[in-house]
Formats: structure tokens, C-alpha cells, sequence
């Protein structure tokens, strides 16, 4: 047990995380603190939400980019409904209709995949497209900055606060939770239910996930309602957290999120991938841009950085498959070779 935790891809990021950690506190003492702490859980939390809504479709086989524009147009459009009839209420409301939009836009996603038999990525460049200019179009062009008196003081929502000479007054956000009971229903979902087992079945070997029974129209199309329901979620609190709701919200971060779930352990061919895992992922890129920015190395060596953790954590998995198979044909072969 403890061997196989070793060996698991989550265990070599954490590994990383504590080790990047350790580097750049020694160089700013100040990524140590409490202060810091938490600012790194808050610029986290609305990223690990929009890396639960992909990591089912990278577990399935597909990669989706569509995601970003799924929570612009459901937290935009919400939001201009909304204050346009005088909304003056809380967030319950928001999450309800963002959320029912994300799910109707993944909807249309998984029903064009299976009914036309399209691939993941194509069918999602072209619906990114679309939702964001129909957001643009029908919607609003702007930005709005006009808050519900629900809405007020959420940005400042905290559970704890702590006062840092350097950041002020900061805290341990209430977005926290969302993110605990989301990864833990998650995490429930892909582990013990017959359609998890089916996502990763359908990833590993499509072929041999139909003749085992699995309904994989149904089951696609789940996967991108969970999708869209997420991508929703997460539109919500990101606009919230930062006080305006923006028609372009998210746009050019889809990558980003991609990025953090495989660094997390995802395979981009399917069949893999945890929530633990993403969440390290996640933490891993945050970690990385703060490094950079308290080290006081140019940012534009963040994404240069990120592509080359990128390329380890794709060619590691890739080179152990592959090292795997190599034993079992020698196994093989030799167990051939007994039996002659």
C-alpha cells in the first residue's frame, strides 16, 4: 500500500509542492505565512472547481475547451437577468440559474457528440466560440460592476481572518466549502457509482466498455451535464469574488485549467485521473505563478515554466506504460518458454 502510494503520480506532485514550497520560502519568508496561505487557497479554489467540471471529460478520452465559455455566458447572463428585474437577494438564486444554464449548454455539447459521432475537441473549439459570442451579441458587451445587497461583502466572506503586515486583512474564504463538498460528492461519484466506473471504462477501451454493457450515449452526456453544471458553479463564484460580471470571463484560461489537470495525473488519452490529483494539480500551477512573482522572475517565464512541468508529467506516465508492457511481453515469453 504504502509502495503504491509512493509510486502514484499525486504523491510525486505533492513531493514538488513541498518542494518548490521550502525553495521559495527560504528566498521570501513571507510565502510562509498564514496571510499568504490563504490567498493561495482563495486564488485556488474557483480553479480546482473549473478542473472538477474537466476531469471527468479528460477521464473519458476527450479534451473540452468550451468549459470558460460555458461559465461566461451562465454567470453573465444570470447576473444581467437578474439585476435587470432588481434582484437584491443572495447567491442561492444565481447558483440555481447559472448552474441550470451550464447544465443545458453541456447538454447541447454531449448530444452533438453522440448524435453525430464527433470528436470532444472539435465539437467544444466550436461551442467556446459560440457562447461567447452570443454572450457578446444577445447579452452584453461590458462588464457590470452593479452588486445585489445580497452579493455585498461576499469577496470578504471569510471563515477565519488573520492581519499580515504586508496584505492587510485577508482570510480563509467561504469558497472553501464548496470546494471540500464538491470533490468529496466527486470523488463518491467516480469511485462507487456503476457510471464512474463507466467514465473510466469508456477512457481506458471505448470498445471494450460497449460489449461490457455500458450505455456510453448516457454516460457522455452526463459527463458533460456535470460539466456544465460545474463550469456554472464556478462562473458564479469567480464573478462574485472579484465584484464584476464579465461576458468574456475565464477566456484564453481553459489551457491553464487542462494543464493543472494532467500535472495532476489525468491521462489525455483517458482512463486515468483523480480528484485528489487535480487538486495538487491545481495547487501546483497556483504555487508556481506566486513563486515567480515573489522571487521577482519576469511573469513571462510562468507559462514557459507550467509547459515544462507540463511535458515531465506527460512523458513520465507515457514512459512507465511503456516500460509496464515491455515486462509483460518479457513475462510472456518466458512463461511461453517454461511451458515449451
Amino acid at each position: 500500500m504504502i509502495r503504491k502510494i509512493i509510486r502514484s503520480n499525486e504523491f510525486l506532485v505533492l513531493i514538488i509542492i513541498i518542494f518548490l514550497s521550502v525553495v521559495v520560502g527560504s528566498i521570501n519568508p513571507n510565502f510562509f505565512t498564514i496571510a499568504s496561505l490563504f490567498d493561495l487557497i482563495r486564488a485556488s479554489n474557483v480553479y480546482i472547481i473549473l478542473a472538477f467540471a474537466l476531469l471527468p471529460v479528460v477521464i473519458l478520452g476527450g479534451v473540452d475547451i468550451s468549459f470558460v465559455a460555458i461559465s461566461a455566458v451562465a454567470s453573465y447572463s444570470t447576473h444581467m437577468f437578474l439585476i435587470g428585474r432588481g434582484y437584491e437577494g443572495g447567491l442561492f438564486l444565481y447558483f440555481v440559474m447559472g448552474c441550470t444554464i451550464g447544465v443545458l449548454a453541456g447538454m447541447l455539447n454531449g448530444f452533438i457528440i453522440t448524435t453525430f459521432k464527433l470528436e470532444i475537441f472539435d465539437v467544444s473549439l466550436a461551442t467556446q466560440t459560440m457562447w461567447y459570442g452570443f454572450t457578446l451579441f444577445f447579452v452584453g458587451a461590458t462588464s457590470n460592476f452593479d452588486m445585489p445587497e445580497g452579493l455585498v461583502g461576499y469577496y470578504s466572506a471569510f471563515i477565519a481572518r488573520v492581519t499580515d503586515e504586508v496584505t492587510g486583512v485577508t482570510g480563509l474564504h467561504i469558497s472553501i466549502i464548496y470546494v471540500i463538498v464538491i470533490g468529496i460528492l466527486l470523488w463518491l461519484f467516480l469511485r462507487y457509482t456503476m457510471i464512474g466506473r463507466g467514465i473510466y471504462a469508456i477512457g481506458g477501451n471505448r470498445e471494450v466498455a460497449e460489449r461490457t454493457g455500458f450505455n456510453i450515449k448516457k454516460i457522455t452526456i452526463i459527463v458533460f451535464m456535470i460539466m456544465g453544471f460545474l463550469s456554472g458553479f464556478a462562473g458564479i463564484v469567480q464573478s462574485a469574488l472579484s465584484r464584476n460580471f464579465n461576458p468574456t470571463l475565464f477566456i484564453g484560461q481553459n489551457l491553464d485549467v487542462l494543464a493543472s489537470v494532467i500535472i495532476g495525473g489525468a491521462a489525455i488519452k483517458g482512463g486515468r485521473g483523480t480528484v485528489i490529483g487535480t487538486i495538487l494539480g491545481v495547487i501546483l500551477t497556483q504555487i508556481i505563478r506566486r513563486a515567480l512573482v515573489l522571487t521577482q522572475i519576469p511573469a513571462e517565464w510562468q507559462n514557459f515554466v507550467i509547459g515544462l512541468i507540463l511535458i515531465i508529467f506527460t512523458s513520465v506516465p507515457a514512459i512507465r506504460e511503456k516500460r509496464q508492457e515491455k515486462f509483460g511481453r518479457t513475462t510472456d515469453l518466458v512463461e511461453v518458454a517454461i511451458e515449451e
